[in-house]
């Protein structure tokens, strides 16, 4: 699929430059759209009757080849697809894979709400953004439509997370719908129990209800007909999940690329939906004894585990765009949530922290003033070795635009001016009683502008942050004495 340009969404536009959409010019505006920093909704002209075709033309030019759909709270939601490219390069991944943890309604009651609690309050920091979980998966393990439809009940009562609804049993799923308060979305609709799964659907739609529905199926044709029935009865919020066994993944992973290639460079539309995956599919083969390393393992659950954790990450790689998972030990969620971080930060914008000065642990005048960037990943690798190491200083931020020490030097953001203008505007020359600055191992190339253009003396310290507590416990102490000497 071709991109988008500009220029392409322009030719739709008024061409006023009336300003209303808050832009200098539709041009800019057109640019915003481009980069979906704006709505065809802020534009108050192509409201007007004339402009109705080419506002039409607008929306089908802007929608991505992968339908975005949510569901949850209009407050909270989790929002699945919306890509428009098969590589991140290309331009970016927009809406992260949603994770979500499930619940059995099999569990007592105060199971069910410490359970979700959990899945709500889990969160764990990473380069300055806040990793979370993004919706429950209630099953009907059950199998009893009661008992589902008081789980339900219990969940949205304690918790304000988005719901999946699970269960093969159209009336255990008919049954949560009357109560549910929030767009659930409901697995699943398969060959088995289409029709009545649809016929169910279809009255609750008439009666208001919303939903996004999972359409499940091992085979992409069947797959297609069950999107093209669900469309023609004007179900259109849709999620594929082309199923396989467990212990054939790769089969798995075959279809999810299939099926996104199709949608994106094949303009498939029937394919051009959000898909999921079922890692707790894997826990739960290897916790029923299917363990193909149990020889190397004692514990059970903890090799499900690790099996998911990975089934989880290789999905993740293939454009997954959500996934439920069982397991719930932190050694298991973080390298997921951390591998959907890196997959999902845009590369046209380095992640950055702010420019500034930063006291590590209680510094005071005697204390070491050191120069890093403003590359978040950088930035929080370098305090949290000072933190584990003990060091005290004052440490200093520069806006290298979000690059790293070597290729910033190389680049030239890393220098004496950028250096003086960090220093006059932090202030940090009234915090100490000297003018030293240590600077990063890679940074020595910058030594001699950065002492040109601040007058303050530049020491080249180590390569790595975590040798800097040795590197002043050895040296700091030397360094200061022969300063005060020598500008006395």
């Amino acid at each position: 699929m071709a991109k988008i340009s500009a220029m392409d969404i322009y030719k739709l536009l008024p061409k006023t430059n009336c300003k209303k959409c808050g832009e200098s010019s539709c041009m800019a505006f057109a640019t915003k759209l481009q980069n979906k920093k704006a709505t065809v909704e802020e534009c108050p002209i192509l409201k007007a009757p004339k402009f109705e075709e080419n506002r039409k033309k607008l929306v089908e030019l802007l929608s991505p080849p992968v339908k975005e759909v949510w569901f949850g709270y209009p407050d909270k939601k989790a929002i699945l697809g919306g890509e428009e490219v098969m590589y991140r390069y290309e331009l970016t991944f927009f809406n992260p894979t949603a994770i979500g943890i499930d619940i059995s309604d099999n569990l007592p009651e105060e199971d069910i709400k410490n359970r979700a609690k959990f899945v709500e309050d889990f969160v764990f920091e990473r380069t300055g953004e806040k990793l979370k979980l993004d919706f429950i998966a209630l099953r009907n393990a059950s199998g009893d439509p009661e008992k589902f439809k008081k789980a339900v009940d219990i969940i949205q009562k304690n918790t304000k997370m988005p719901i999946a609804l699970c269960s093969l049993n159209v009336e255990s799923i008919e049954r949560a719908l009357d109560t549910i308060k929030s767009k659930p979305m409901i697995y699943a609709a398969t060959e088995d129990n289409f029709s009545k799964m649809l016929n169910m659907l279809i009255s609750k739609k008439n009666n208001k209800r919303e939903f996004a529905l999972i359409l499940s199926s091992n085979n992409i044709k069947t797959l297609k007909g069950m999107v093209k029935a669900s469309l023609e009865q004007g179900i259109e919020d849709l999620i594929l999940d082309p199923y396989t066994k467990p212990e054939n993944i790769s089969d798995t992973l075959d279809k999810f690329v299939m099926i996104r290639r199709s949608a994106i460079e094949k303009g498939d539309k029937l394919l051009g939906y959000p898909i999921l995956g079922l890692p707790i599919n894997t826990y739960m083969y290897v916790l029923n004894g299917n363990n193909p390393i149990k020889q190397f393992i004692e514990e059970l659950d903890k090799a499900a585990g690790m099996m998911e954790a990975r089934t989880a990450n290789a999905m993740l790689n293939r454009y997954v765009d959500a996934i439920i998972l069982h397991g719930t030990e932190a050694w298991e969620l973080m390298p997921i949530l951390t591998l959907r971080q890196a997959i999902y930060t845009d590369p046209r914008k380095p992640q950055t922290v702010e420019p500034g000065l930063y006291p590590i642990g209680n510094p005071d005048e005697n204390s070491p003033v050191i120069m890093t960037t403003n590359f978040s990943l950088t930035f929080y690798t370098v305090t949290g070795d000072f933190e584990k190491d003990g060091v005290t200083c004052w440490l200093l931020s520069m806006d290298t635009e979000g690059k790293a020490v070597d290729v910033a030097v190389a680049g030239g953001q890393y220098c004496g001016d950028n250096a003086k203008n960090l220093l006059e505007e932090t202030g940090v020359r009234d915090k100490v009683n000297h003018r030293i600055i240590i600077l990063p191992g890679l940074a020595a190339p910058a030594r001699g502008d950065i002492e040109e253009k601040t007058g303050w003396t530049c020491v080249v310290g180590t390569r790595d942050s975590s040798q800097v507590g040795e590197f002043l416990r050895k040296n700091w102490d030397r360094i200061l004495s022969e300063w005060k000497n020598n500008n006395n």
